[in-house]
């Protein structure tokens, strides 16, 4: 069972280059700029410049432009901190979500969502996803897809491919296909949730087989991400990806969106500068500045290429695979691949540990660098068998 949970902690990532002001980025004194929150109030809301503004933070990667202004504050529903864990033969898991922090005082609503589930149907079968809302329902958003996605999934299916010497990965994939898209249609024309300006990442899979034939398949629509941690033959821990960033401006994300008559550049502030990342647009409107290219929700972003269709990814695991995590990108905006994985390794077989260990990294991160925390999730699922 899900429960709250009174401790607050943090997050990891890999990919871009250091970041100034970040372990191994350049060092010295750097002129600051105004942050991404004010910057994108400013370009979005005609704001005018403060006359001697005070030393600001760093940018931040908004999900969505003007999210700051668009974000719920203090859903009575919403729990600031989830926890959930569970073992059995196979693995065992720890699952942390934490709400993030607003600079003004109000309570700050988690969007963020999580499914970790160890026996699917059989103890062989485990389902786990993480869900990051972005925009004014965007909590709703995530908690819809963290209610529909499991039951889209085949449980006979699942538990009939897991007793096969190999299991059938493009059936299971497929599975996972259409479980994105069948929730995506659902929440469409569901009129409890206005997912017109509001939607969620999702990075979901199952793990599957029995001894020998163990194996991971994940699907991803966005930016939330999983690795698996593995020992190689030296002894040394490194990162399998199971699934790639769906950044605007990755080539093929890119050339949909304008194939559809998008928009994909970042925005510009008063001053003429590009403001974080590129974004996804409307051909002749300001909307709706998404910091990727598929989700699912986001009705008026589909309008112009962003889809839910997931890129699936699969892999074998061995003796040498240790754990998985799958994280939201309040962990991933500043913590690399192989420092998440240095962490967890750090821990031991102590999966509690080690998801609040990367949360806490994370939240501190966020605090040093950025006005305002966003939503943090991290999931560690440790491997017993394989």
């Amino acid at each position: 069972q899900q429960q709250e949970d009174p401790d607050r902690s943090g997050i990891d990532r890999e990919r871009e280059p250091p970041r100034v002001g970040m372990p191994g980025g350049p060092t010295g004194p750097k002129e600051r700029k105004p942050s991404l929150t004010s910057r994108l109030g400013n370009a979005m809301f005609g704001k005018k410049k403060e006359a001697t503004p005070p030393p600001p933070k760093q940018n931040r990667r908004l999900s969505v432009a003007g999210d700051t202004h668009q974000s719920p504050i203090g859903d009575p529903n919403s729990r600031g901190t989830v926890i959930d864990q569970a073992s059995n033969d196979w693995l065992r898991y720890f699952s942390l979500s934490n709400a993030g922090y607003e600079p003004d005082g109000h309570k700050k609503t988690n969007q963020d969502s999580f499914v970790s589930i160890h026996e699917f149907g059989d103890p062989s079968v485990s389902v786990f996803g993480v869900f990051d809302g972005h925009g004014s329902c965007g909590h709703l958003v995530s908690g819809y897809v963290k209610r529909e996605f499991p039951k889209a999934l085949s449980k006979s299916l699942l538990k009939a491919e897991t007793v096969k010497a190999e299991p059938d990965l493009k059936a299971i994939g497929k599975l996972l296909n259409d479980a994105f898209v069948g929730v995506n249609n659902r929440l469409e024309v569901d009129k409890a949730v206005d997912s017109s300006l509001s939607g969620t990442t999702a990075v979901a899979g199952c793990i599957v087989g029995k001894s020998g034939s163990r194996k991971v398949v994940m699907g991803n629509a966005g930016d939330s991400r999983a690795i698996i941690g593995y020992e190689d033959a030296e002894g040394k821990f490194k990162v399998k990806e199971l699934s790639d960033d769906h950044k605007p401006d990755r080539e093929d994300e890119r050339a949909r969106v304008l194939s559809y008559g998008g928009r994909v550049e970042p925005l510009i502030d008063e001053d003429g500068e590009p403001i974080g990342p590129h974004r996804v647009w409307l051909p002749n409107m300001m909307l709706p500045g998404l910091a990727m290219a598929r989700s699912i929700g986001d009705d008026i972003a589909a309008t112009v290429g962003v889809h839910a269709i997931p890129e699936i990814m699969t892999y074998d695991i061995t003796e040498r695979d240790k754990f998985m995590v799958i994280a939201s990108d309040g962990v991933w905006e500043f913590l690399s691949n192989e420092q998440v994985v240095e962490m967890v390794r750090a821990c031991g077989e102590d999966g509690e540990r080690a998801a609040r260990e990367v949360c806490a990294k994370s939240y501190h991160e966020w605090r040093a660098e950025e006005e305002v925390v966003d939503d943090i999730t991290c999931v560690v699922v440790h491997f017993q068998k394989w």
